[in-house]
């Protein structure tokens, strides 16, 4: 869970701070979880206190029922609807900024719920608060980021300057790269290692049009590619496994190692049932222990041309155990979840685990319990 909704009163603007829970008076910008009104007040930016124990004060103040899932340090936002939200994790690795909620695609397994809101600025506020690990990535994502390229140049610099040499992971679409002049500006942003990870669904442009709902999309998106390859912009090709183009997945792996020859990295995905992948359930939904030989000999495919590839997002007992040293432990920490099924799996720890955000999941994960057991 990553949000909670109380009663709010004294709110007057969308609130960003730092959760804490010792009210650390050397925090500024802090929002404090507390019983009673502390003594010392200066830097805090509002109060969430348990339901029965609101005090007189003018600044915001947040009643709740239940237990906080925040740890002292993550970055929070407070609604005017009383919405309190996980934005910057302070233990995770996972952390990403939401740039927007607008897309100029369709994608019928789209996780994302859309809502006409652009979230660009919001995010150069929460910059201001988080602390930046160059040694580890963020990801910038949506949406579509690149629809208000300058707002993402800003957002990239701005990243640059509190943090030299960040590594930066772009999820995109990639179609708007198909003008140069928007890859110029991105590759402008300099002291940043950035790498996109763009999505190709298959071999034929009809079916990856169809997948992403949008005619043209499947040419679009490979002129962005080969604008970002002349750039020198490090290129991971994402593919969502679904039923339209599992049985595709090794003849995709060809047309990537003899067209796209300067990709980095190529990544095939499980689906999260959620947004669109709900609503499109029976349209998109295949079971990955249904194409666990389709993923078997594209994971093969790619090791034959050399090319870098990833498994995510896939529980390790539905896939081929020889191809078990691809997958990742890939879901953000937020909406990562186990099944009932997996507590006595002895490779929980090193599994991708499933999204707590699907509404459905596999009813063939199961535990596994020795080494020859997948």
């Amino acid at each position: 869970m990553n949000r909670i909704k109380g009663n709010i009163t004294n709110y007057t603007n969308f609130i960003i701070g730092r959760f804490d829970k010792d009210n650390n008076i050397c925090t500024k910008d802090r929002i404090v979880y507390c019983t009673k009104k502390p003594l010392i007040t200066v830097g805090i930016q509002g109060y969430i206190v348990p339901k029965g124990c609101a005090f007189k004060t003018n600044k915001p103040l947040l009643e709740i029922e239940g237990d906080v899932p925040f740890k002292n340090g993550d970055i929070i936002s407070i609604s005017a609807e009383g919405i309190v939200s996980l934005i910057w994790d302070n233990q995770s690795p996972h952390n990403a900024l939401y740039v927007t909620d607008i897309c100029n695609s369709k994608c019928i397994m789209c996780p994302q719920i859309e809502c006409a809101q652009p979230r660009y600025n919001e995010c150069l506020k929460i910059l201001d608060h988080v602390k930046l690990d160059s040694n580890a990535s963020i990801g910038i994502t949506g949406g579509e980021p690149t629809l208000n390229i300058d707002k993402l140049v800003e957002i990239l610099s701005k990243i640059a300057k509190k943090s030299p040499k960040q590594q930066v992971h772009i999820l995109t679409n990639g179609r708007l790269f198909k003008n140069l002049d928007i890859v110029k500006k991105l590759a402008s942003v300099k002291n940043l290692r950035v790498s996109v990870g763009i999505p190709l669904y298959s071999d034929i442009a009809e079916e990856h049009d169809f997948i992403v709902g949008v005619k043209g999309a499947f040419n679009e998106t490979l002129q962005g590619l080969y604008n970002l390859g002349r750039m020198g912009i490090n290129i991971e090709i994402r593919t969502v496994i679904l039923k339209q183009n599992y049985t595709k997945l090794k003849d995709l792996a060809e047309y990537i190692y003899r067209n796209l020859p300067f990709v980095s990295k190529v990544a095939l995905m499980g689906l999260e049932y959620h947004g669109n992948a709900e609503t499109n359930y029976n349209l998109i939904a295949i079971d990955p222990l249904d194409y666990k030989h389709e993923l078997f000999e594209a994971v093969r495919q790619y090791v034959r041309y050399n090319l870098l590839v990833d498994v995510y997002n896939t529980p390790l007992c539905l896939v081929d155990s020889r191809i078990e040293e691809f997958c990742r432990d890939s879901i953000s920490t937020w909406k990562k979840s186990y099944t009932e099924a997996c507590k006595s799996c002895i490779k929980k720890e090193i599994c991708s685990g499933v999204f707590e955000t699907s509404f459905k999941h596999s009813e063939n994960i199961h535990p596994i319990k020795t080494i020859q057991n997948q």
